[in-house]
């Protein structure tokens, strides 16, 4: 009997994806199976391999869409460049933080157990890096202070900030706090404070009134 044969789609991967990332962000990766999976979505297990292999390549999937949404993010070029903007880039990071939320809370354990993930995070977090080094530069220039850093002052701003962005989600969790748009603006105004000695000596910052 001749084996079956799958017609692949941009359409089906995408779906395939969504559904995973909604599994994954209400259960965590190691509940969801790809037997699960396939369940949830309504196909069979043959059709599902037939697009992706294995959980791992799902994973890694769905970090390519979130690595790219990053890349719309960082890919600000107004010559006007701002305090209002820096808000509005650390508004969407975070709301990016919550919509991929499976991978903040396990990536050490995913990154751990695939070497290829590893491999695209470290080389990805070292642009986000280099990403976030450029945003504070221009930041600085703004607020008239640009020529007063050390180029290594200002990388270890950028690799604190990282961190704080990317433990953000544990934290709260961790405090029993339910996510929604407050706690969302609370992280935003957080990282801006950490920013404002390095950034705001010639720039007003004021915090805006908290969301309710």
């Amino acid at each position: 009997m001749p084996s079956k044969s799958y017609k692949s789609s941009h359409q089906t991967k995408n779906n395939i994806l969504q559904k995973a990332l909604e599994l994954f962000n209400e259960s965590g990766t190691a509940s969801v199976s790809m037997n699960a999976l396939a369940e949830a979505l309504g196909i069979s297990a043959g059709n599902l391999h037939y697009h992706y292999k294995s959980k791992e390549e799902v994973i890694r999937a769905i970090y390519e869409l979130m690595f790219s949404e990053w890349d719309v993010i960082y890919g600000v070029r107004d010559e006007s460049f701002n305090l209002r903007i820096l808000r509005g880039i650390l508004r969407k990071n975070f709301e990016l933080t919550w919509k991929y939320r499976f991978f903040y809370r396990e990536y050490a354990a995913l990154l751990r157990n695939d070497v290829q993930l590893s491999k695209r995070f470290r080389a990805i977090q070292e642009q986000r890096v280099s990403d976030q080094v450029a945003l504070i530069k221009r930041l600085a220039e703004a607020a008239g202070g640009g020529s007063a850093f050390d180029p290594k002052e200002i990388k270890n701003v950028a690799h604190i900030g990282w961190i704080l962005a990317n433990t953000w989600l544990c934290y709260i969790e961790s405090t029993g706090r339910k996510i929604k748009k407050a706690v969302l603006e609370e992280a935003v105004e957080m990282m801006l404070l950490y920013y404002k000695p390095y950034l705001f000596s010639s720039l007003e910052y004021r915090a805006p009134t908290a969301a309710k």
